[in-house]
């Protein structure tokens, strides 16, 4: 799996996208948790622990596909063109 992709303005992206550092951020939280149980350091309900740790992880990805939406938007807020000159944005 390559990291890099294509902006539809021609812009090479780098790096890994929101939803692979938000899953990630996941496993570590629940990983730690079990951990941190298993050690005595704390008694946590395990219905409780996945509720909240999937609101976070799903706020953090509708927060991730607003912030890379917006940028791509540019700011002058039109939808990208293609090399053509075209614009991205589907005609209403």
């Amino acid at each position: 799996m390559s990291t890099m992709s294509e902006d539809p303005r021609g812009q090479e992206q780098q790096g890994p996208s929101v939803s692979t550092i938000v899953w990630g951020a996941v496993v570590v939280v629940v990983a730690a948790l079990i951990v941190a149980g298993r050690l005595g350091w704390f008694s946590l309900d395990p219905s409780v622990a996945a509720v909240v740790v999937l609101l976070v992880a799903g706020l953090g990805l509708v927060a991730g596909g607003v912030i890379t939406a917006a940028r791509r938007r540019g700011p002058t807020g039109e939808a990208p063109h293609d090399a053509a000159g075209h614009s991205a944005a589907p005609d209403a």
